[in-house]
């Protein structure tokens, strides 16, 4: 059996208010204080956020949210990052990649927050 990625809440069970998360990741990306795995993993999970009630038909914030996903996705097949279960090219990512983001964003906070 495969572990699937965690839904939306579980995820983002501990992540803090989107308003803090977006403030702390300018303020250490301006100070050169996070590395880009880091960067590119919590852009995507804010991006996921920010647009979880987005209309899927609305293409600016969708293309906002892949461009987002896929940046994340690409670097970890180059730098084989991966921290959760399912790799980067396994099936179900093509039909969500958003689960991608939030199985490493748990993973991630699970080892970086008590």
């Amino acid at each position: 059996m495969t572990d699937l990625p965690p839904p939306f809440d579980a995820a983002y069970v501990n992540a803090p208010h989107v308003q803090e998360e977006t403030e702390e990741l300018m303020r250490l990306r301006r100070a050169g204080r996070i590395g880009e795995r880091d960067w590119l993993l919590r852009h995507a999970a804010l991006t996921d956020r920010q647009t979880l009630g987005a209309d899927p038909a609305d293409g600016k914030v969708q293309t906002a949210l892949q461009r987002s996903v896929d940046k994340l996705i690409a670097f970890d097949t180059t730098n084989g990052t991966t921290a959760g279960s399912l790799a980067t090219d396994h099936p179900a990512w093509a039909a969500d990649s958003r689960g991608y983001v939030r199985q490493e964003y748990a993973v991630w906070a699970g080892k970086s927050r008590p």
